[in-house]
C-alpha cells in the first residue's frame, strides 16, 4: 500500500501500515516517550502494546508484515507520531504524540473509512476511547460525531509502589512462585487464563509473547499454585524503566478457587519483588467498570484516577 502524504502546521507526515518488528519497536517507544512528556498515562502503557503485538501464533509470527491491521503516520525523517490500532473489529485506539494530536483527524478520518464495521442493517459503527480528562479528544470526537458510552469504561489506578504491602495467609496447601520457561508453566498460564476471562488462547500464543516482548520479566508474573499443581490464580507485572512505572496485566482467579484471597496474595509478591528491584516508583492497573472489580483493587491500594471511556459513532 502506497503512503499517504498529510502537511500539518508545522510538520509534514505520512501514513502507511505497520511493517513488522522494527515498526513494533518504534511504536513502543512512542508510547514510552509520550508518558514522559505527560507524566501520566495518555496512551497506551509498553504491556499492552506488547501483548497486542507479540501475542501470536507460529504462523504469524513467521509472517514478514504481522501487524499490519495497524496504521502509523510518521514523519520524512521516520520519527512516528501517531497510530490507528484496531484491538477489535471496529475498535479504534488512538496512539498519538503529545505536541502532534492535529494528526487525531487524519487518524480518525482514516478510521472512519477502513475501520469501521457494517452491521446487517447497512450502518456502520466505529468506536474509540477517551480519557476524562481529555477534553482535547473529547472534542474532537463530538465534532466527528461521535456519542459516549458512559456504560463501557475501564477504570485507571495506581499506587506508591514503596506503598507497604499486607501479608496474606494463603489457603492450606497453596503455594506463589514465579513462572519459569517450561512448557507445563506456559500449557497452565494459558489454561488458568483461558477459564478466567473465556479467551481461547493457545499456548504458543504466549510462549511467543514471554520470547519475544521487550519487557517480559519471568520473576514479576506471579501464580497461585493449588493443592493439585494446577494453576489458580495469577497476576503479572511489566516494567517500564524509562519512566519507572509497573503495569498489572493480566490480573485474575480461576473461577474453580475464587474467594480465597489468592489474587491478591500473587499481586502483593509482585510488588515485594517489584520493590526488592527498586525499579518503579508507581504501580498502575486498569479494570473494566465494574463495582466488584473496583472494590478488589481499592481494597489493595489502587486508588481510582481517571476513567477511560467508549465513544461511538454510527453512520
Amino acid at each position: 500500500m502506497t503512503a499517504q502524504s498529510f502537511t500539518h502546521t508545522s510538520i509534514h507526515t505520512s501514513h502507511r501500515p505497520l511493517n513488522g518488528q522494527q515498526d513494533a519497536m518504534r511504536v513502543r517507544q512512542l508510547l514510552i516517550d509520550s508518558y514522559t512528556r505527560m507524566g501520566r498515562e495518555f496512551n497506551w502503557e509498553t504491556r499492552r502494546w506488547e501483548g497486542w503485538y507479540w501475542t501470536i501464533t507460529d504462523a504469524e509470527r513467521d509472517t514478514p508484515m504481522r501487524g499490519s491491521q495497524a496504521h502509523i503516520w510518521e514523519t520524512a525523517e521516520g520519527q512516528i507520531l501517531g497510530a490507528a490500532v484496531p484491538e477489535e473489529p471496529g475498535d479504534l485506539s488512538i496512539l498519538i504524540h503529545p505536541d502532534y494530536r492535529a494528526l487525531e483527524e487524519d487518524i480518525l478520518t482514516w478510521a472512519e473509512d477502513h475501520l469501521a464495521v457494517t452491521h446487517e442493517t447497512g450502518q456502520r459503527q466505529l468506536r474509540t476511547w477517551a480519557f476524562d480528562w481529555d477534553t482535547d479528544r473529547q472534542d474532537r470526537l463530538r465534532r466527528h460525531g461521535f456519542v459516549a458510552n458512559s456504560s463501557d469504561c475501564f477504570q485507571h489506578r495506581r499506587r506508591l509502589a514503596s506503598d507497604p504491602v499486607d501479608d496474606v495467609p494463603l489457603p492450606e496447601g497453596y503455594s506463589l512462585r514465579s513462572i519459569t520457561a517450561t512448557n507445563e508453566d506456559v500449557e497452565g498460564w494459558v489454561t488458568c487464563t483461558n477459564a478466567t476471562f473465556g479467551q481461547t488462547y493457545l499456548p504458543e500464543m504466549h510462549r511467543n509473547f514471554q520470547v519475544d516482548s521487550p519487557s517480559h520479566n519471568y520473576d514479576l508474573h506471579i501464580v497461585a499454585v493449588a493443592p493439585d499443581g494446577t494453576f489458580a490464580a495469577f497476576a503479572g507485572l511489566t516494567v517500564d524503566d524509562t519512566n519507572r512505572t509497573a503495569t498489572f496485566e493480566p490480573v485474575g482467579t480461576h473461577p474453580d478457587h475464587r474467594r480465597k484471597g489468592l489474587a491478591r496474595a500473587a499481586m502483593y509478591e509482585g510488588i515485594r519483588r517489584l520493590q526488592a528491584l527498586g525499579r518503579a516508583d508507581v504501580v498502575y492497573v486498569a479494570n473494566w467498570g465494574t463495582a466488584e472489580a473496583g472494590q478488589f483493587y481499592a481494597a489493595i491500594g489502587m486508588a481510582h484516577y481517571a476513567t477511560l471511556t467508549a465513544w461511538d459513532k454510527i453512520f
